[in-house]
């Protein structure tokens, strides 16, 4: 194929006017012509011979032989056929710099297939329009062409795929999609501006939804502005670089999304972690306590009943690290008289085993048996009312981190 820098694909219907219009107006090296066979010779004989309407589009557009092709539809009423018939002839063009697709003319069912390919191979768009006397036909002398960048359409259809898998949940698809947009759609510089700051909000998300907050953080507090509420909930979790009470709320925020994706294994295994996360930030915050190997010396620890001694000085000897699980920590916080310990002791050591059950039932720990849906349901409502009470207990509220809405993010 010559080097070509202009392409013009049209499809051709009854009227010659519009395409020698479009021709002529677009200038194009190259033409691909799109026609009808049928009936009476359809729309090709319009192409190639002088009619009742006049000279042949190709005598009135002098082209050269070497400068169009003609292809035929042979179903201009199937969609799918004419569709995969323009999408492989387009195809062939993908590294030509300008791409313009025309669909005035032919069947409805022509025009559709040529707008959609040209749209997902990145043509340009363009119409023949003007003052009409009725909706067939536009006047004699009245036509203009109407032109749509493809990259407005597909910042469109970008932001929109982009906006459905945000809504379900795959952050790391939408930040895919618009990094795609981004490095191949040529943009105005406020659409680029705008598209820049909804990518770094969407990156900050899918980091923060990892539960990677050191990566989160820093890009969240880079677009600030274009959620306040959430970058200020950020710091809470990881302002220091170090876990606070928020990241508890996380957590089972975190839970709730997955659940929403019918991934209630992950959700469950985020609940027992975020109860479980409560007693390990208390008594590394409140009494300087590290779950991961306690120092049985500490005269903090001089009040823990025997039996529990006993096991975490097993643990010692045995593997060289006394550490505490989620009922050891909460026995420990209950023994120090903390108030999250004694809301443990009175209402939820035997209730929250439960929870340890379900958590243990999973494929993904111990068990053999899918988490359904009810068996998610009873756990969230479990954690979360053990969670009320404990934040009660320390004077805070509890409130589960909500990501904003598709609608809203995406709509700014």
């Amino acid at each position: 194929m010559r080097n070509l820098g202009k392409v013009l694909a049209v499809t051709v219907g009854g009227e010659p006017e519009p395409i020698v219009y479009t021709c002529k107006r677009h200038r194009p090296d190259f033409v691909l012509f799109f026609v009808t066979t049928e009936p009476a010779g359809g729309s090709r004989r319009l192409l190639v011979e002088a009619t009742e309407k006049g000279p042949s589009i190709l005598e009135r557009l002098e082209l050269d032989p070497d400068s169009y092709k003609i292809i035929t539809l042979p179903s201009p009423d199937d969609f799918m056929d004419c569709f995969l018939r323009i999408d492989e002839a387009l195809r062939e063009y993908d590294g030509v710099l300008q791409r313009v697709a025309d669909y005035t003319g032919g069947t409805k069912t022509m025009s559709a297939s040529l707008a959609l390919a040209g749209v997902l191979r990145g043509w340009d768009l363009s119409v023949v329009g003007g003052k009409r006397r009725d909706t067939v036909k536009v006047l004699k002398g009245m036509e203009m062409t109407r032109l749509t960048r493809n990259s407005s359409l597909r910042l469109a259809l970008s932001l929109e795929l982009a906006r459905a898998l945000y809504a379900r949940g795959d952050f790391p698809g939408a930040v895919q999609v618009l990094e795609d947009l981004t490095a191949e759609a040529q943009l105005e510089s406020a659409e680029a501006s705008r598209l820049s700051e909804l990518l770094t909000l969407l990156r900050a998300l899918s980091a923060w939804d990892r539960l990677n907050y050191e990566e989160a953080l820093p890009i969240m507090r880079a677009v600030a502005s274009c959620w306040e509420d959430g970058c200020k909930k950020l710091v809470e979790i990881w302002g220091e670089g170090e876990l606070g009470y928020a990241a508890v709320e996380d957590l089972v925020g975190n839970a709730l999304r997955l659940a929403r994706q019918k991934r209630f294994e992950d959700a469950v295994l985020r609940l027992y972690r975020a109860c479980e996360l409560l007693s390990q930030l208390r008594l590394r915050r409140e009494y300087g306590l590290d779950t991961e190997d306690l120092d049985l010396q500490s005269p903090k620890l001089a009040k823990l009943p025997e039996d529990l001694v006993q096991e975490l000085q097993k643990r010692k000897e045995g593997e060289g690290r006394a550490w505490a699980g989620l009922f050891d920590s909460y026995r420990i916080l209950a023994a120090l008289g903390d108030p999250v310990g004694k809301v443990f002791a009175r209402n939820w050591e035997r209730r929250l085993r439960d929870l340890l059950r379900t958590r243990n039932r999973l494929f993904l720990t111990h068990g053999w048996s899918p988490v359904a849906e009810e068996d998610w349901e009873r756990a969230r409502e479990l954690a979360e009312k053990f969670l009320t009470e404990a934040f009660a207990a320390m004077g805070r509220k509890f409130s589960p981190v909500e990501f904003p809405e598709a609608d809203a993010l995406f709509s700014r």
